[in-house]
């Protein structure tokens, strides 16, 4: 058998219990084992009690961007998985996920996540309307996730699950990947650190694998690699001020830096407008009836457009306008 020198790298605040424990079950069955296990915290919170014995903890300032780099940064073998603290996998997962980067097919892999899809029926229907995940129309043999001009993104949930096939992909969900070290500390994804600011780091799967295509660096999803995610919602539990504020407040810079900006055309730059104007009404919307069914209350809603207000100060910021520019692959 093939041997893989790799690494796992886990970013966790210690509270996962249970489901931290099925992950290190998994990780104990991987064939090969990696080199070395990194587990990173947020400086001052306490180490967590189920180990496996050998792993590597470190401590870097709160923020899941800041987390994930840390331990991308200690990283000392070429390749690495690199999960949250709640998935599980069985055994043949890592040698999945290195094949296609082995043989060149790109830099990063992943598994398909079937559960961050809208559900069919009503829900599907909805976000379509919305223009935050619609069905894909066109490359359905090639990709599993394309981004939106509106910041959303369309999804092919049918992938061929029967025997190995490899979908290229914009973005994928940060929870659970496979990434070339070299490439990822080329992506300079510590320069996205705005992704931290406020509590929260919505977006932060969608901007670096977005980001990575930019830069011509492909991500490929494995269609019939299979991870479990048991969703410990250690980052958003009692904290949902944080949250809304921070998925309207990075919405607007993803859009801005990563959709707008790299539109050089006046056609580009205003279709790019028209659909993330129609994203924003849309939520506008979808957050008033919320508060008319008793889902949200006016407050939230209150905290939601302050993000919005909030990132478009940000974008006339000198700190945004020195942030280093994506040079296209």
């Amino acid at each position: 058998m093939e041997s893989v020198d790799y690494s796992v790298i886990i970013r966790t605040t210690g509270k996962a219990h249970e489901k931290y424990q099925k992950l290190l079950d998994s990780i104990s069955q991987l064939d090969p084992q990696p080199r070395e296990l990194i587990v990173v915290l947020p400086e001052g919170y306490d180490l967590p009690s189920e180990r496996l014995g050998w792993e590597t903890f470190l401590f870097c300032p709160k923020g899941m961007v800041r987390q994930r780099m840390a331990g991308v940064e200690a990283c000392r073998t070429p390749y690495a998985l690199i999960c949250d603290d709640d998935v599980s996998f069985p055994p043949d997962f890592v040698r999945k996920l290195h094949a296609p980067i082995r043989d060149g097919h790109g830099s990063f892999s992943a598994a398909p996540l079937y559960s961050f899809l809208p559900d069919r029926g009503a829900e599907a229907i909805i976000c379509t309307l919305m223009a935050s995940a619609v069905p894909m129309i066109f490359h359905l043999r090639t990709r599993y996730v394309s981004v939106l001009k509106s910041t959303g993104y369309s999804y092919n949930r049918h992938l061929e699950r029967s025997s190995t096939r490899y979908y290229e992909t914009q973005s994928a969900a940060w929870t659970c990947f496979y990434a070339d070290i070299h490439a990822l500390k080329k992506l300079d994804f510590n320069s996205e650190v705005w992704l931290d600011a406020n509590g929260y780091s919505a977006l932060d799967d969608q901007t670096m694998f977005y980001k990575a295509w930019l830069m011509g660096m492909r991500t490929i999803v494995v269609s019939d690699a299979e991870y479990v995610h048991m969703d410990a919602k250690t980052s958003t539990r009692s904290n949902k001020p944080a949250v809304l504020f921070s998925r309207s407040y990075n919405r607007v810079v993803f859009w801005h830096r990563f959709l707008y900006s790299q539109q050089h055309g006046f056609l580009g730059r205003a279709l790019s407008q028209i659909a993330f104007c129609y994203r924003l009404a849309w939520l506008d919307l979808w957050n008033t009836l919320s508060i008319l069914r008793h889902r949200m209350t006016r407050e939230e809603r209150s905290v939601c457009r302050e993000g919005f207000r909030a990132a478009r100060e940000y974008l006339k910021s000198d700190e945004y306008r020195k942030l280093p520019p994506i040079f296209r692959g």
